[in-house]
């Protein structure tokens, strides 16, 4: 958050200066005398814990000068100059009352494209001739209020900054509450959302390949595994364990075949029994030794 402050000015004791001395603010217009930043010298400088308001400044000053005060008492012609959020504002004292004083804190340099005599400027991309009306600091900096020479006020005001670059959309309504955000986001605009890498932690830390992960906790046999296993879920030091499995069971086959060879009976064998079982079951002789009773009847 910016610090919120205030500050006085007076006219400097040089003697070409004496005739803006005590003047109100009519009296110099009067005599086409502007209010000029390098006719003063600052002599009070201090930091408000809270806002206040001006007037209720001057009245502070005018009752009891405080400690570092280096002018002398508060009066007409003096300026009150205050920075509230970032914003700088000049109020010059009168008898009547505080006026805001335009273009007190002027930062042009001689690079600068526009001032608060700008007249005649043209836009790109908008119709007609624009003037400088009014001009605010922010955070430092210096912006313009910019006014149709050919429409006024009836139109919409542009605001730029000292190069003519514009720094707020449309306002009518000057340098309102809107008007000073966007100014703000112009001066500090949000950087672009950076990019996840996919291939980072979040952490910062590169991320790893499965075999990388095993690879780095000294375990090489499951590093090498992990590149040949057929399935991941399977990964427990030995490699390829599906295939180790069929190897297995095809093995275990085999042994039983083997053990049961010895025993087995031949087909045809089997055959004979179970056509002597069912001759039994239905009272009727097994096909072969039917087959073999017709032969003997022949001879």
């Amino acid at each position: 958050m910016s610090l919120s402050q205030y500050a006085v000015y007076q006219l400097k004791p040089d003697p070409e200066i004496r005739p803006f001395r005590f003047k109100t603010y009519q009296q110099l217009m009067d005599s086409h005398l502007a209010v000029a930043a390098e006719n003063y010298h600052q002599v009070f400088l201090t930091i408000m814990l809270r806002k206040m308001p001006p007037e209720e400044i001057r009245k502070q000053l005018e009752k009891q000068l405080p400690n570092g005060f280096l002018g002398r008492a508060l009066n007409v012609s003096d300026i009150i100059a205050l920075t509230v959020e970032g914003i700088s504002t000049a109020y010059y004292v009168d008898k009547a009352g505080l006026v805001v004083i335009p273009g007190f804190f002027r930062t042009n340099s001689s690079a600068a494209l526009i001032t608060m005599e700008t007249a005649g400027f043209v836009f790109d991309g908008r119709k007609g001739s624009w003037m400088a009306t009014d001009e605010m600091v922010v955070d430092g900096k210096q912006f313009f209020l910019m006014a149709s020479e050919s429409y006024g006020n009836r139109a919409a005001f542009a605001v730029v900054d000292d190069q003519g670059r514009q720094a707020a959309e449309d306002t009518l309504n000057g340098f309102d509450d809107k008007t000073i955000q966007q100014i703000r986001e112009y001066l500090h605009p949000k950087e672009p959302e950076a990019v996840q890498d996919m291939s980072r932690m979040p952490d910062g830390r590169p991320r790893q390949e499965i075999w990388q992960k095993y690879y780095e906790n000294g375990e090489y046999l499951r590093s090498v595994e992990s590149g040949t296993e057929e399935n991941y879920n399977m990964i427990d030091g030995l490699r390829n364990n599906r295939k180790r499995a069929i190897e297995q069971q095809r093995e275990e086959t085999e042994k039983s075949a083997a053990h049961s060879a010895g025993k087995r009976v031949s087909v045809l064998q089997r055959l004979r029994e179970k056509q002597a079982e069912v001759a039994r079951r239905y009272g009727k002789q097994p096909a072969e030794q039917a087959k073999d009773d017709m032969e003997r009847n022949r001879k």
